[in-house]
This record gives C-alpha cells, sequence and structure tokens, in this order.
C-alpha cells in the first residue's frame, strides 16, 4: 500500500514539475506579450535602472553615458558620468537639483522643462518605451538574466522619444521581458547617426520594481 502510495505521489509530482514546465517554456504571442510588458512598465511606479550608452565617432567607439538611477513616484536620483563629466541629480516632483561637478554645490531650478527635455532619457528612461507604433515583432527565444527567465523580443518601432529621433534612425530594439512579472529587464537599442550614418547603442536595464525608494531634495541647495 505504502509503495502505490510513494508511486502515485511520485507521478502527480512529476505531471506538476511537467505543468510548469510547460508553463515557462511555450512560446506567447509576441505582440501580446511587448503590449501586456510595455503597460506593466508604464504603470511602475518604483524601480531601480542603469543606462549606458555608446557611439561610434570617426570610427572610434565612445562610451558618452554610464548612469544610475532610482525612481520612487515622481522623484527621481540619478548620478554617474555624462560625456566624461560626472553627473548628480534629484528631482523632486516639479523642482530639479544639479550638483556642480566643480564646486560640489548643489544648485536648485524651479524651471526645469528645458533640463528636463535635455536629460529625458536619464530621468525618464521609460521615455524609450513609449512607442508610436511597433514593427517587426520578432520573438527571438528565451534567455536567462540577472536569474530571471526572459523572453526575448525584436522589433523596430518608431518612437516618441523626440532627442532621439532628432539625431537617429532606423531604431532596432531588444527587449529581455521577465517571463513572470512581464516587465521588461533589458532593452537594447541600436540606431545610426542622421548625418554620419556611424551606429549608436544604448542599454537599459530595469530591477528592484516596486521597491520603495527614500528620495529627499539635497540640504544647502542654493
Amino acid at each position: 500500500m505504502k509503495k502505490k502510495v510513494f508511486i502515485l505521489s511520485m507521478i502527480i509530482l512529476s505531471l506538476i514539475a511537467a505543468g510548469a514546465i510547460y508553463i515557462q517554456t511555450r512560446q506567447p504571442n509576441p505582440n501580446n506579450l511587448l503590449s501586456v510588458s510595455l503597460q506593466n512598465m508604464n504603470e511602475a511606479d518604483s524601480f531601480a535602472y542603469t543606462i549606458s550608452q555608446q557611439q561610434w565617432v570617426d570610427g572610434n567607439n565612445r562610451q558618452l553615458t554610464t548612469i544610475l538611477g532610482e525612481k520612487g513616484g515622481e522623484n527621481i536620483r540619478i548620478y554617474g558620468q555624462l560625456a566624461g563629466t560626472n553627473i548628480e541629480m534629484i528631482k523632486i516632483q516639479d523642482v530639479l537639483y544639479h550638483k556642480d561637478p566643480f564646486s560640489k554645490e548643489w544648485v536648485k531650478y524651479s524651471d526645469i522643462s528645458v533640463l528636463q527635455e535635455a536629460f529625458l532619457l536619464e530621468l525618464n528612461p521609460l521615455s524609450v518605451l513609449q512607442l508610436k507604433e511597433a514593427g517587426g515583432v520578432v520573438l527571438k527565444g528565451q534567455e536567462v538574466l540577472n536569474k530571471r527567465n526572459c523572453w526575448v523580443v525584436s522589433l523596430q518601432p518608431s518612437i516618441q522619444n523626440q532627442i532621439l529621433e532628432r539625431f537617429w534612425t532606423g531604431f532596432d530594439y531588444t527587449l529581455y521581458i521577465d517571463k513572470r512579472s512581464k516587465t521588461v529587464n533589458k532593452a537594447v537599442i541600436q540606431a545610426k547617426n542622421k548625418e554620419s550614418g556611424e551606429p549608436m547603442t544604448i542599454e537599459i536595464e530595469f530591477s528592484e520594481m516596486g521597491k520603495k525608494f527614500l528620495i529627499q531634495a539635497p540640504e544647502g541647495a542654493k
């Protein structure tokens, strides 16, 4: 009797495991997967992110941007390097604080419309996921990224980010979409300069989705 119960238990466990594997490996509709993941990212209230941008200039590959960022509600904090210069900014709702790289003093900007446009990617990485139209959506396969099982989706969209669209063309996206949360873990964006035709690559990684970040205005800002 015990042997029969053991065999039955093993069969049930095997069926459960097989079902879990099937759910994890069955291929979703790439357009539906893309739509759901972009909607989930658009609704994300808090997360951490990294931005890396490389660009070919006169045949040389240059690292233009290395940014670490945190978003907590309407508040954002970034730090890193931009075009070889250290940068640190804190955005508290509609007020922006910028740390001068030379004096190390914080400068307060109440009118941030121009700065927010200039640093649109750094302050709002989700802007690259706001698309006018998604074209050529293809499910490329699966990959493990930072210990997370992801679907890999490629597409050639038209984008809403006017800063990128002004200087670049031929956008080619590769998105790594978490199988469980249906959120974008990583976005790799490739394009070509409109004038020189030289390539550019932006890599953005998202993590700590839903974590509550305490982001406050710096003391002594002028």
